[in-house]
């Protein structure tokens, strides 16, 4: 009988796993935040139609402050922002880039107050009713008192953005809404960046926040004057106030009785707004109440020059008979009035003041037109000090012939 072999199972041979793929070298977890290279930056793709007020002084997702003195009248003046810019229309060379939607979230005015507001300012500007109409369409009020902080965020400030859509959602005063203490860097940059911000982004516009500033000195001391971007900081409370804002705007007293200052104090040189000579660039503009009685709207303080139509004024221009100079030429002829005399320095002090023309040009300006024969110095002695010199303008020609016998026999 032949043997028999059981056959015992052997285990099958060892065959190695296959060794898992090596990641590439920039391979990341999925949960990573992603990031851009920097010449793979393309705002125009990524954020078409972004820009809402010219040469980017605000943009879509962004946010500027408006702060100013109590009572100054800075609701008018958002009041008259909103209906010109609802038009497409600059106000007080801030000019949008479309016409602009508005939400106005506010605490401070009652109906009545702005209900003087509107009218004073549709009045103002004679709209039709066409234009009412689309003023009508572009700006929604919210009168908000209760809610505060993050319940403000996500019961009011969400569901309006959603409904409505805006491109600026206005906050008046911020501070209404903040629901805590405003000299608080936590607070006050939680509400700013996490809470405020954050909608803003995800709603594709732009916030305006209407502030106060601080308490002015008591000590009675001269303040220096500070520059345009200190400006920044006029709000009251915590530095995050100026700093998360992109575009800052004060809006301050000035030194002459009835005149304020709206200085640009943050991207002011984005508005690209020019002194008179049209070549220096500025970051201030003087306004005034509305001198009309009753009416309540601001309008600049300093006039703007005559427009030429084919180098004459416009028909029907009440100023048609004066004659038509150049802006730093009318500055000066508009603090020497005919007949009067100045000393020079007083005069080049007074023209800074009210039309914002520097010292040294306006040296070089006078020059000319005592060169010109347009302008006359007249020496003075001053005891105890230098010299003096007066300035007058020169007569016209006709007064000059005529007076020309009167000199000949008195000489």
């Amino acid at each position: 009988m032949s043997a028999v072999t059981t056959a015992i199972p052997q285990p099958p041979p060892c065959v190695s796993a296959a060794p898992a793929p090596t990641p590439p070298p920039n391979a990341r977890p999925s949960s990573t935040p992603t990031a851009t290279r920097v010449f793979d930056l393309n705002p125009h793709l990524e954020y078409p139609n972004a820009e809402l007020l010219r040469h980017r002084f605000l943009s879509r997702k962004g946010s500027m402050l408006i702060v100013g003195n109590t009572g100054i009248g800075k609701s008018s003046l958002t009041m008259q922002m909103m209906i010109h810019w609802a038009l497409g229309r600059g106000c007080f060379d801030i000019l949008p880039a479309l016409p602009l939607k508005s939400l106005l979230i506010q605490g401070e005015n009652d109906l009545e107050d702005l209900v003087e507001m509107r009218d004073g300012v549709v009045g103002a500007m004679e709209l039709t009713d066409a234009e009412r109409a689309i003023v009508n369409d572009h700006i929604l009020i919210r009168h908000e008192y209760e809610h505060c902080g993050q319940a403000f965020a996500d019961e009011v400030m969400a569901p309006l953005l959603a409904e409505h859509q805006p491109h600026l959602v206005w906050l008046d005063p911020v501070l209404q809404y903040l629901g805590g203490d405003g000299n608080q860097q936590e607070v006050v940059g939680e509400f700013l960046r996490q809470q405020l911000g954050v909608l803003i982004k995800q709603h594709n516009c732009a916030a305006v926040l209407v502030h106060h500033t601080n308490k002015p000195q008591q000590n009675g001391r001269q303040q220096q004057r500070p520059s345009a971007q200190m400006h920044a900081y006029d709000g009251a409370g915590s530095a995050e106030f100026s700093n998360w804002p992109r575009a800052v705007l004060s809006l301050l007293p000035s030194k002459i009785a009835g005149e304020y200052r709206l200085v640009a104090g943050k991207r002011g040189q984005r508005l690209q707004w020019r002194m008179p000579d049209q070549i220096t660039p500025c970051y201030e503009k003087l306004l005034r109440h509305s001198r009309q009685a009753g009416v309540i709207c601001w309008e600049e303080a300093v006039q703007q020059p005559i427009q030429l139509v084919n180098g004459h004024p416009p028909a029907g221009n009440i100023n048609a008979a004066v004659e038509v100079v150049d802006p730093i030429t009318e500055a000066i002829y508009a603090q020497l009035p005919p007949g009067v005399v100045l000393e020079k320095q007083q005069l080049m002090q007074q023209v800074n003041r009210h039309a914002r023309i520097g010292i040294n040009r306006l040296r070089t300006h006078l020059k000319q037109l005592v060169v010109a024969g347009q302008l006359v110095e007249i020496p003075r002695e001053v005891p105890g000090r230098k010299d003096a010199v007066d300035v007058r303008r020169a007569q016209p020609a006709a007064v000059a012939a005529e007076r020309q016998p009167q000199l000949q026999a008195e000489g």
